[in-house]
């Protein structure tokens, strides 16, 4: 197992990919960045990220969780860190399934992302 170097984001809010995308790189990760489930399924095959962060609703009307579920069955068991504005609840049940996975709640304060992204290993 080794730290986490390069991270895919699926983001639909500019503004919120943007943001996410200049600080992961100021920490010196190498980021890829999606708006829609397709998308990032593709960037999973070709990138190899050692770590998913999907928002649940993507655009085009894509979702997040059957994104991370078609990434997971096309053979990455990276971490996936899923982000929404929804219910914490409501959430955690949906993303139950997916093995590896964990949670934030928007407005996420990137620091605390980051300190969260350093306790993980790559598979």
């Amino acid at each position: 197992m080794t730290q986490i170097r390069k991270i895919l984001i699926a983001e639909d809010e500019l503004i919120i990919a943007r943001v996410m995308k200049k600080v992961l790189e100021r920490f010196d990760f190498e980021v890829c960045q999606v708006s829609d489930g397709p998308e990032a399924i593709k960037a999973a095959a070709n990138f190899k990220p050692d770590l998913v962060i999907l928002d649940i609703h993507l655009q085009n009307k894509s979702c997040g969780i059957l994104a991370g579920k078609e990434i997971r069955k096309a053979g990455s068991a990276c971490p996936i860190v899923f982000t929404t504005g929804n219910s914490f609840e409501e959430s955690q049940k949906e993303i139950a399934d997916v093995p590896d996975s964990h949670l934030f709640i928007k407005p996420i304060d990137t620091e605390e992302l980051v300190k969260f992204i350093r306790t993980l290993k790559t598979p």
